[in-house]
């Protein structure tokens, strides 16, 4: 218990889990709504454009792409995560104001 805080790299766990829960949270939305369309008429890409569902893509989707910000050790790499986290950012912001 001395050396609790010196053996855990507490900056890796908190990267490497923003795009854990961001995969955790697609496979569950893409479950869910592969389930919704197998017991009801709307088809699997309707259903994947309806507000809920479009929100917790775009969400997920960004903190996949955010974990991907902080992980990556070249400049480019973190150049081409922050353009796609920016386009992620903004279909979220798209998805959110086109459901009030």
């Amino acid at each position: 218990m001395l050396y609790f805080f010196a053996v855990i790299d507490w900056r890796s766990v908190w990267t490497n889990g923003l795009w854990i829960v961001g995969s955790a949270v697609l496979l569950a939305t893409f479950s869910y709504t592969y389930w919704l369309s197998r017991t009801t008429p709307p088809k699997l890409a309707e259903i994947n454009q309806q507000p809920p569902y479009d929100r917790l893509f775009w969400l997920g989707f960004l903190l996949v792409l955010l974990g991907l910000v902080f992980t990556s050790s070249r400049w480019w790499e973190t150049a081409v995560w922050l353009l796609f986290t920016a386009w992620a950012v903004f279909n979220l912001i798209t998805a959110l104001r086109s459901s009030k």
